[in-house]
């Protein structure tokens, strides 16, 4: 299993902010107030990874009623909420604004393991639309890259504890 890396730090961050957050540390030590009409400011970065949890159950339960559309738009957005979380703590404007923004970013950072650009690749190439009819039993497998994303977000910023 790859060793959890941090993502890079933020290549500019947000103008104004206090001069400890502009003296280079890993983790932004501003964080800001949350703001309800800022796309990312309007959930912490711990409600950000509850609403990814969420939205990867929601994906869970449309791959097994067989709703490949649902299952792959809901399994797209809970990789990109785990993503805002850590964007919260640590801003990268290269990961734009959008869930499919954070995805492309994420399949090309070459900072993060393997493993975790591959979850995000398979996320992106994942068809909207299943051609062919799925004989046998339903499986919430599309759901999987989504979960090795938040599983690696939320290592990132809750670190095992050392005893």
């Amino acid at each position: 299993m790859d060793a959890l890396q941090p993502l890079p730090r933020a290549k500019a961050l947000p103008d104004g902010l206090p001069p400890q957050a502009q003296a280079g540390c890993d983790i932004n030590p501003y964080v800001p107030d949350r703001d309800p009409d800022h796309w990312l400011y309007r959930l912490d970065a711990q409600q950000w990874l509850a609403a990814a949890d969420n939205e990867l159950a929601a994906a869970r339960r449309a791959a097994l009623a067989r709703q490949q559309r649902a299952a792959v738009a809901q399994a797209r957005r809970a990789a990109g909420m785990a993503l805002n979380a850590l964007l919260y703590t640590v801003p990268d404007p290269a990961y734009g604004r959008s869930y499919m923004d954070h995805l492309r970013a994420l399949a090309q950072d070459a900072s993060v393991p393997e493993r975790i650009r591959q979850a995000a690749q398979a996320l992106l190439d994942m068809p909207l639309r299943q051609e062919l009819v799925v004989l046998g039993r339903p499986s919430a497998a599309i759901a999987e890259p989504a979960a090795t994303i938040i599983d690696y977000v939320r290592g990132l910023m809750m670190p095992p504890v050392q005893a």
